[in-house]
Order: structure tokens, then sequence, then C-alpha cells
């Protein structure tokens, strides 16, 4: 009965085209690689550039590279969070890596304050960025920015105003910022009448 059916089933894919069988099996075997391709990227996941570098067009392998590689050599997470942002630029997470890679000698680097600004604009709400994009733009000189003067200052009232659990990253972001910086912070803590508890 089975023989039957596929006897069949065969008849009939050589009735509709002398090319169908061919073109079943190469899309099969091309589904097939590239379920491979991607699988072992996958399993890479260990090695954070081997993997970036076999499955180069997938944007999550990048930014994990770049943070393997940030306290070893800054130069080359930066060139990763950069190639994570060409395949996907709305990436919160990669846009405060660059801003990490960039600006860890040099906040007057103006490709760091983007950086900043950028993860900011496309992840703002991201809960898992909050804390340490906070303590990162704490240490910036943003004198000479009124743009990261707002940001400080909404990050700050909007952790005082939706999200206390969060309470202390703000108490660690206090204690590694700039005067400046410490006065909008207990601003934003006058404003909403709290106190400031390191």
């Amino acid at each position: 009965m089975a023989s039957a059916k596929a006897d069949t089933t065969w008849r009939h894919a050589r009735q509709l085209s002398p090319a169908f069988v061919p073109a079943a099996i190469l899309i099969g075997a091309a589904t097939l690689a590239l379920s491979a391709w991607w699988l072992a990227a996958d399993a890479l996941r260990g090695k954070p550039s081997l993997a970036a570098g076999l499955g180069v067009v997938r944007s999550e392998l990048w930014l994990a590279d770049g943070w393997s590689e940030m306290q070893t050599s800054p130069e080359a997470a930066e060139a990763a969070f950069t190639r994570a942002l060409r395949l996907s630029p709305m990436d919160g997470g990669a846009w405060f890596g660059l801003a990490s890679a960039t600006g860890r000698f040099d906040w007057l680097n103006p490709t760091a304050s983007k950086a900043l600004k950028m993860s900011y604009y496309t992840g703002f709400n991201r809960s898992d960025l909050i804390a340490p994009r906070l303590i990162l733009l704490a240490q910036v000189d943003t004198t000479r920015d009124v743009e990261l003067v707002d940001l400080l200052q909404r990050q700050v009232r909007l952790i005082l105003t939706r999200a206390p659990e969060l309470k202390g990253a703000i108490g660690q972001a206090y204690r590694v910022a700039s005067d400046a910086n410490r006065h909008i912070i207990e601003a934003e803590f006058k404003d909403a009448n709290q106190n400031i508890s390191e």
C-alpha cells in the first residue's frame, strides 16, 4: 500500500515537470545546509569569536563577541559591536556596547557619546540596560551636551517614579558620578521628595 502511494507520488511528480524532482531535492538540501550552518554557530556560543565568524549574519553573535573582547581588546570589541549594529541598527544593547568600548578612555570621543545616546533612543526602557547604562552615563562629562543632561534626568526620574526596584543603580551611579552629574541626580531626588541612599 505504501509502495503504491510512493509510486503514484513519483509518477505525478514526473508528470508535473522533468525538473520537479531535482528542484525539490536541491531545495531540501539547501534547507538542510542552512539549518546545519545555523545550529553550528549556536553550538559554538562558548567561543564567541568563532561563533560570530561562522554565523556572520547574526547580530546577537557579534554582540556576544564584543562583550567577550571588552577586557582584553577594546578595539576588537568596538569592531564586533559595529558589525552587530550594521546587522541590527535598532539594538540598544549593541549601541550600549559600542559606547562602552569607545568611551573607556576618552568620553570626549564623539563616537562614544553618540553611541550612548543611540542606546537610550533605541532601548530607553530595556530593563537589562537601565542600571549599567545609568552608571556609564553618570561618568560622562555632561556639561558640554544638554542632550546627555536630559537623558540623565529622564533616566533617574523614570527609576524614581516607575521602577523603584532599580533605585540601587542610582546609588551606584551617584558614587561614580562627576560633580555636575551628582547635582543633576540630587535635583531629581529633591523634585521627587526622596532621599539619596548611597
